[in-house]
């Protein structure tokens, strides 16, 4: 089985849209997508699969919602899981949710938080080149790296929000992958594009 965790450095900077990018890009796949949010409320069309202090999960349902977890199955995932953790129960909810991989070929995990706590194949980082808010979060996660998304960047910024990168810089796109993206994906998943 395949992690992959998708990282970004401040809220609605393109996770989603990239995660569900990489579904859609991989339809063999047996994806089992999940979000990670510290915020807690009642999901719609949720199912709670299991709970502990600080922490629950939850299985999505088919709905015509537009909440992340519900886009993540329309892009093809065989799953959508949302985990709702605060910061003190992350790492127990991520051991938990680590028994709800059994059946997936391949997981990936919408937190830059998690990778933390899950041992991943393959660790993305989307950045904005318009923004300025970072998560730390995020930047603790910068070292570890596999490859930076690199969204609203003419290439000249790059240097100033990821200096002296060392992985790949891919570029972010709203409606399909970077071609280099797709290559690694593809590795990461063990097969040939």
């Amino acid at each position: 089985m395949a992690l992959i965790v998708v990282g970004g450095q401040t809220k609605n900077v393109g996770k989603t849209t990239l995660i569900c990018n990489i579904v859609s890009a991989f339809p063999q796949v047996k994806w089992t997508a999940v979000k990670i949010s510290n915020h807690a409320h009642s999901p719609q069309h949720c199912d709670k699969l299991k709970q502990g202090s600080g922490w629950t999960i939850w299985q999505q349902s088919p709905t015509t919602e537009h909440g992340d977890t519900a886009r993540f199955l329309r892009a093809g995932a065989d799953r959508g899981l949302l985990v709702q953790a605060d910061n003190q129960s992350l790492k127990e909810a991520c051991a938990a949710l680590k028994q709800e991989f059994a059946s997936a070929t391949a997981v990936i995990v919408e937190s830059a938080s998690a990778a933390e706590f899950l041992q991943h194949d393959l660790l993305l980082v989307l950045l904005d080149a318009e923004e300025n808010d970072f998560k730390s979060s995020a930047r603790q996660q910068l070292d570890r790296a596999d490859a930076f998304v690199l969204r609203n960047s003419d290439g000249a910024v790059e240097e100033s929000i990821i200096p002296g990168a060392e992985v790949p810089i891919l570029t972010g796109f709203p409606n399909h992958l970077d071609p280099r993206l797709v290559v690694m994906l593809a590795a990461t998943l063990g097969m040939q594009v």
